[in-house]
């Protein structure tokens, strides 16, 4: 470019710097634009509202087996206290001898029956044999009369393995029946669990002989004030985890309220306690029975909503606003709150995953204003500039003065 070009648009750029001066001395406020302010991107969350405190692990049933007169002596405990046992685990044994006699008595007789109708079997096969045999050689009065009687004979066999075999079938049910009998005998376990007492050598029928307490699923046992009580529900959600093992957090529902406080009121106490019990809702391998617990009862939750810090908030009129960037330009956008937990705040209605947000909004802000980005200062760089042609310059100084 020629010298005088040059000049010329050294003036203009000048002139327009002095009206602009001119401008913004005279003028009160310009709200046309501002610099970037600092904003966030709004995120899907959790919001929850708890109740805290504390509970104790206890074994959700307990499960007693006692002595059974009708059954006769005891033969054999078959656990131990401390044994872990499994739904169906033989736990004790009674005497079946009086069974064991009739079972062996019957088989004895079994046995007899069955040599016996194998015999008379052979009989029959000896005696269709002989009648083969004479209906060669014999003439044809005196095969007939032969035939006559070997068939009889084998009839008369027949019937009599027909009621053996009957009466081997019989004993052979009642054999079964006497066996399923003994089944009766055996106690099995209702549950898994842990065997907390063993007493082999009762003879009452009002003491257990093995007590068993469930292991899975726990239940946690604790108390609440008269204040915290009125705030929970059957059925809503605890997170527990115990002290000893504080990472790992486990779910439950509030199983049971009880309304009668522990112990007996008195007006000199400040508050009365009234116990709660929370079931887990799967097993925790890891627990033990006693062990002390942190619980946080869930009394309001939402999942997987917009949250925001409550400070990019702004209230008029008993209505809230917020300040969404979109395209460089600030929307002044009215948003219906939900939860607030803290200083985190639900947006129920007004905005959306991933949308841009003032997040220091001042009284400066306005509706619809532009917004500029701040200069790079990779631009104010001498290799930088001097790479600008001259109408580069002069588009990037008319841009900078009325945008």
């Amino acid at each position: 470019m020629k010298k005088p070009a040059f000049i010329c648009s050294i003036i203009t750029s000048l002139t327009l710097v002095i009206s602009s001066v001119i401008i913004i001395v005279n003028t009160d406020y310009i709200n046309r634009s501002k610099a970037m302010p600092v904003y966030m991107i709004t995120e899907i969350g959790d919001l929850r509202e708890t109740l805290p405190t504390k509970g104790v692990v206890i074994p959700a049933n307990l499960y007693s087996i006692y002595y059974d007169r009708m059954l006769g002596s005891i033969k054999e405990v078959k656990v131990k206290e401390g044994s872990a046992v499994s739904n169906g685990d033989a736990l004790i044994e009674y005497n079946t001898t009086h069974i064991d006699d009739e079972i062996s008595s019957l088989e004895q007789q079994l046995d007899r029956l069955t040599i016996l109708s194998s015999k008379l079997e052979d009989d029959i096969a000896d005696l269709e044999q002989e009648q083969l045999d004479t209906s060669v050689d014999l003439e044809d009065q005196t095969i007939a009369q032969n035939d006559k009687i070997i068939s009889s004979q084998i009839r008369e066999k027949e019937y009599q393995k027909q009621d053996i075999d009957m009466q081997i079938d019989q004993i052979d049910q009642k054999i079964k029946q006497l066996e399923s009998v003994k089944e009766n005998y055996v106690v099995k376990s209702k549950m898994d669990g842990i065997v907390t007492k063993v007493n082999p050598f009762t003879q009452s029928e009002k003491e257990p002989i093995v007590s068993i307490e469930s292991n899975q699923p726990y239940l946690i046992e604790g108390k609440l004030s008269e204040n915290d009580i009125i705030k929970v529900q059957e059925g809503q959600k605890a997170i527990v985890s115990a002290a000893v093992l504080p990472r790992q957090k486990n779910e439950g529902l509030v199983k049971e309220l009880k309304m009668t406080p522990i112990g007996k009121p008195s007006v000199e106490e400040k508050e009365s306690f009234y116990p709660f019990l929370i079931e887990m809702a799967g097993a925790v391998d890891n627990w033990r029975h006693g062990y002390h617990v942190n619980v946080d009862i869930v009394l309001e939750e939402r999942n997987d909503v917009v949250v925001v810090p409550d400070n990019v908030i702004q209230q008029k009129d008993d209505k809230s606003y917020a300040y969404v960037l979109r395209n460089g330009i600030l929307e002044k956008r009215k948003i219906q709150l939900g939860m607030k937990i803290n200083h985190r705040q639900e947006v129920a209605e007004g905005l959306l995953e991933g949308e841009r947000i003032i997040s220091k909004p001042s009284e400066e802000l306005r509706d619809k204003m532009g917004i500029t980005m701040p200069i790079n200062e990779l631009y104010l760089k001498k290799e930088s500039i001097e790479s600008f042609t001259n109408d580069q310059t002069i588009r990037l100084l008319l841009k900078g003065l009325f945008d």
